[in-house]
């Protein structure tokens, strides 16, 4: 009985084995994949830029490179940001670094902040139209929208659209706007996405939606915030 008992026991332990060890690879692979995917691309803005062995400008250099020159970029959002010139792996400033997303590495996820208001407006689209609302989910009006988008990213934005063409920096033009500028029309307002197509809250029978001609009305101004 004692024998049944332990080539039993036995049998189970290999199983356990043998089911750990198919689970665990798997587990591991997928990790690397996730981490993989977290590898942006990037090419230095700057004349030169030193990748450091430490977040520090006095550590020591281990890499010098210069102008678009490419990177890999391995963390974003910060100062300092993690890269990989060849098999070296060090820090360098994030905002020397422009990413194959549009933004710079010390934006987060590489992506630039006015993408980021962009792609923040148009989780709204199709919500209400309200004259002097400013609710992104229960009614608000052109400015109100433009507003109150802004003011997730932590941008206070005057509240009528008049003032609104005030804000930020000009940009020259349509053809040197950028996703999350501004388009100021007379007494409308809208946000830019890029390829000429703008998201906007637009009158009361159509809410917030897309117009994919920036030019379907006269541009006033157009305005930077980021």
């Amino acid at each position: 009985m004692f024998n049944i008992l332990k080539k039993t026991l036995a049998g189970v332990t290999v199983a356990a084995l043998l089911f750990c060890s198919s689970v665990v690879p798997g587990t591991i692979q997928n990790a690397s994949s996730v981490q993989a995917a977290k590898v942006l691309s990037a090419r230095v803005s700057s004349k030169k830029l030193a990748v450091r062995a430490k977040r520090t400008a006095t550590s020591k250099a281990l890499v010098r490179l210069t102008y678009n020159q490419r990177v890999k970029v391995l963390s974003t959002g910060s100062t300092w940001v993690k890269v990989k010139v060849g098999k070296t792996i060090g820090y360098a400033k994030g905002k020397c670094l422009t990413t194959n997303l549009g933004g710079t590495a010390a934006d987060r996820g590489g992506v630039s902040k006015g993408q980021q208001v962009a792609k923040y407006a148009l989780k709204f689209l199709g919500n209400p139209y309200r004259y002097g609302g400013t609710s992104l989910t229960h009614g608000t009006d052109c400015s109100g929208f433009v507003m109150s988008v802004y003011r997730h990213f932590g941008k206070r934005l005057p509240r009528t659209s008049s003032s609104q063409r005030h804000a930020g920096r000009r940009v020259a033009g349509l053809s040197a706007a950028k996703p999350g500028d501004i388009i100021c029309y007379n007494g409308h307002v809208a946000i830019y996405l890029g390829n000429k197509k703008i998201v906007h809250a637009s009158n009361p029978k159509s809410g917030i939606k897309i117009t994919r001609n920036a030019n379907y009305r006269h541009i006033v101004s157009i305005r930077r915030v980021f």
